[in-house]
């Protein structure tokens, strides 16, 4: 049975020859030899019964015919390029996903994991765009979805707990030894490192533990864990961190818990989807990724 239409490398083919009017050079524009290209000029002709070049002197040009076909052999190729470029973009849009991670969270939490979702989806790609702790985060147009540390309520998001609820306190085995971190009761004594938009952490953990809290909410204050988990390093306090993000922090032997047991605080990580991505491919992909990770 006859084909119903010539091959895309025959097209091709006339088309880099009509424009270098040289088989060498459509040759070497479409990377194949000076006989491929005659050969697919060849086979074009004699599909369409006519002949689209004049051979003559080494030089060829093209006939009347050729010049009336290559108009629409153009159209035709173009239109197959832009479809292909468009579905090409819409591919790598529906692949993408831009999520606002606090810093902290990204350095000692998600970054690390990250590698297993590339494993399990390569031709994905996260892209993290700047971090806004605020309540309407989401009016952000670039932000699919983000983390956010607080009770669970963002408008405009559909959100998921993740982590962070379960805290430990951090010091150095010094301090913990000088100030007798061990004892839940001398805690009301030491410098409590605050984190200035958690500002009641450590007054409820005293409520908790049934401690004079009237002086909890003192102490010098830092916008990240990151920057609590460091000061604690250097001496300067006792920090009340997401255990999340102590893990590398107590691996090092630099810093200890010195009470045993967890405390589980108001507020945790949670993502939050922008309810307007929620359907999103990737976006699914992602989010069902993370939560159906075993998180602490």
């Amino acid at each position: 049975m006859k084909k119903i239409c010539p091959s895309i490398s025959e097209l091709q083919a006339f088309d880099a020859t009509a424009r270098h009017l040289s088989f060498t050079k459509a040759g070497l524009e479409l990377f194949v030899t000076q006989g491929a290209v005659s050969r697919h000029i060849a086979n074009l002709e004699a599909y369409l019964g006519v002949a689209l070049f004049i051979r003559q002197n080494n030089a060829i040009s093209l006939t009347e015919d050729g010049q009336h076909y290559l108009k629409h052999v153009r159209s035709a190729l173009h239109t197959l390029s832009d479809a292909t470029q468009r579905f090409t973009l819409h591919r790598q849009q529906q692949e993408t996903i831009n999520i606002s991670v606090p810093p902290t969270l990204a350095t000692h939490f998600l970054l690390p994991l990250l590698a297993d979702f590339y494993r399990q989806h390569p031709g994905t790609v996260v892209n993290f765009v700047p971090y806004e702790h605020s309540h309407n985060f989401m009016d952000n147009a670039d932000l699919d979805m983000a983390i956010q540390f607080g009770e669970g309520e963002w408008p405009g998001s559909l959100s998921v707990y993740l982590t962070g609820k379960e805290t430990c306190v951090l010091c150095t085995p010094d301090h913990a030894r000088r100030h007798g971190l061990h004892d839940i009761d001398r805690y009301a004594g030491v410098t409590l490192l605050q984190h200035a938009k958690v500002p009641l952490a450590w007054v409820h953990w005293f409520q908790d533990h049934k401690l004079p809290f009237a002086t909890a909410h003192l102490g010098p204050r830092f916008d990240q864990y990151s920057l609590i988990i460091e000061a604690a390093r250097l001496g300067y306090g006792v920090g009340l961190v997401p255990r999340c993000l102590t893990a590398a922090a107590l691996a090092s032997g630099g810093l200890i818990s010195p009470l045993p047991s967890a405390q589980l605080a108001k507020q945790g990580y949670f993502l939050c989807i922008k309810k307007d991505k929620a359907d999103t491919r990737a976006v699914r992909m992602f989010a069902s990724w993370l939560t159906g990770l075993k998180l602490v």
